[in-house]
């Protein structure tokens, strides 16, 4: 067996040993409820392939829409039909992905002339490094492990393409920018990294080779841009101010990331800013500062700034958020393909690039370090094992996290705990007087306990600046059938359906009513 057979087979069998007890983990109901359980009848009729890349990723086509990634979507298509509402294909295939991602790690580390042990190494801490957990154990975190399989392949196919000038290679990295393209918008930036490598770190100097690779990316982006516009039937939209203001108040993250790249020991599966520790962040960064400025001091290559410009250009986009109101969490999945940034600094410093599996002190740096990041990375995928653990945690990690709260309230709510679910409800309000969802969610207790009276102000409220969310409107029409005010019931839903046609219980509600006259 060769070497790389080998190698594959060891990150194989390290990550899914691993990760093996997350094929026993439930849904956490954070995206999986809306992207899975509420659209099953869509994603297992395989006909509604190529509708897929004509529709939003939250099926929103009501409101707003942000997201447009359609490969994510047929991924939970194939996994739907063998699983259904049974979580464990879905987390099969997360695992599948990751190790895919972390061979392909281990492949491009090669390609990039590292020596196989040092790429072994880092490809087995990309396996096993906590901060990755979340695009593991959670379902919707598979976004970022496929975006990285077609990006790391995409620049293994451009390497392999800039030796040998074969059109398949060409093409074949055009069909991996377009793959990654249709399963995150982040896919934008592979133009930019990849050209800043060719000019600064590959030295390519042919203006044909960089006309035919950027007009090749161009005609990609077209149908992409199309397809994407039809499917956002109303985006979000954003100035080029708001996008600038939003990664300025954001940017802070960025050193909390680089602790957790370093230091991974806080982790959360909801961190917000406010509540993540700058300490690490501080260490982690004064590590990288010094390697990059040895690196580049002695003016030995422009790699290091290479994996800055990677790291950046792929982790800046997910501090853009569309709606400023909300307290913005940093959830870690969203470091998954930055991090090979940060190798390949890592790669550049003198003690890595001699690390040598036989001599002692690498092999029991290296083993120590993959040891306590797997022993990390198991206890904290734990916390992805149901919704009611996965949003303690949020709830006591995050405790300024108005979404932190008010989802915790909503599974004790599920879970029959009415009680311990208006306790949340009521933090969330502390922290966001206007948090959506919960005046209706707080309705809906009031209601189930006969204080109508309540439960009416409450989905009041709700309405009051949340005018157009169809929940508030039918359950305040369910309250009004029950009191005998049918006209304002009938009203009500109809309002339910002008804002969502497909609100099927509206429409049952709605002939009920007329067959009851």
């Amino acid at each position: 067996m060769s070497k790389t057979k080998q190698a594959f087979l060891l990150i194989w069998i390290v990550g899914f040993c691993l990760y093996f007890r997350s094929l026993f983990f439930g849904f956490t109901y954070l995206d999986e409820n809306v992207l899975i359980l509420d659209n099953l009848k869509f994603l297992q009729n395989w006909s509604n392939i190529r509708r897929a890349f004509t529709q939003e990723v939250f099926f929103i086509s009501h409101s707003s829409a942000a997201y447009y990634r359609p490969l994510l979507t047929i991924s939970f298509m194939f996994d739907s039909l063998f699983s259904g509402t049974s979580p464990f294909m879905y987390h099969l295939s997360n695992i599948i992905l990751h190790l895919a991602a972390s061979s392909l790690v281990y492949k491009l580390l090669t390609k990039l002339k590292y020596n196989a042990a040092l790429s072994l190494f880092l490809a087995l801490v990309f396996t096993v490094h906590p901060v990755l957990t979340q695009a593991v154990a959670w379902l919707p975190g598979r976004n970022d492990s496929l975006l990285t399989v077609f990006v790391l392949g995409g620049f293994i196919f451009l390497l392999r393409y800039l030796e040998k000038r074969r059109w398949y290679l060409y093409m074949g990295q055009l069909l991996l920018f377009a793959a990654a393209l249709f399963t995150k918008e982040t896919a934008l930036v592979m133009p930019v990294v990849f050209g800043f490598y060719l000019i600064f770190v590959g030295k390519v100097r042919e203006v044909g080779v960089f006309l035919k690779l950027f007009i090749g990316w161009g005609i990609v982006v077209v149908p992409w841009y199309l397809l994407r516009r039809l499917a956002l039937k109303d985006p979000i939209s954003m100035t080029v101010d708001d996008v600038l203001r939003s990664l300025w108040e954001n940017l802070p993250a960025l050193v909390q990331f680089m602790g957790k790249i370093f230091f991974p020991f806080n982790l959360s599966v909801l961190p917000i800013m406010q509540d993540t520790t700058f300490v690490w962040g501080v260490a982690g960064l004064g590590i990288l500062s010094i390697l990059v400025f040895l690196e580049v001091w002695q003016g030995k290559t422009w790699r290091p700034v290479f994996g800055i410009v990677w790291f950046l250009a792929f982790l800046l986009p997910s501090f853009i958020r569309p709606n400023p109101t909300l307290v913005a969490d940093f959830i870690e999945h969203r470091i998954y393909l930055p991090l090979f940034g940060i190798f390949i600094i890592l790669a550049q410093s003198k003690a890595l690039q001699s690390f040598n599996w036989q001599k002692l002190v690498y092999k029991f740096g290296g083993l120590t370090v993959l040891g306590i990041f797997a022993l990390i990375t198991f206890w904290h995928s734990g916390n992805f094992a149901n919704r009611l653990v996965f949003w303690k945690n949020a709830a006591a990690n995050s405790p300024h996290s108005p979404l932190g709260q008010r989802n915790l309230g909503a599974m004790y709510y599920l879970a029959g705990q009415p009680d311990l679910a208006e306790v949340y409800y009521k933090k969330s309000l502390a922290l966001n007087e206007y948090e959506p969802m919960v005046h209706n969610n707080l309705g809906l207790i009031y209601a189930g306990r006969g204080e109508y009276v309540l439960a009416e102000e409450e989905y009041k409220k709700e309405l009051s600046f949340n005018k157009d969310y169809d929940n508030a409107h039918f359950n305040l029409g369910l309250l009004y059938y029950k009191l005998g005010r049918l006209d304002e019931a009938k009203q009500l839903w109809e309002k339910t359906l002008e804002i969502n046609p497909d609100y099927s219980d509206a429409y049952q509600a709605l002939k009920v009513l007329e067959a009851s006259k």
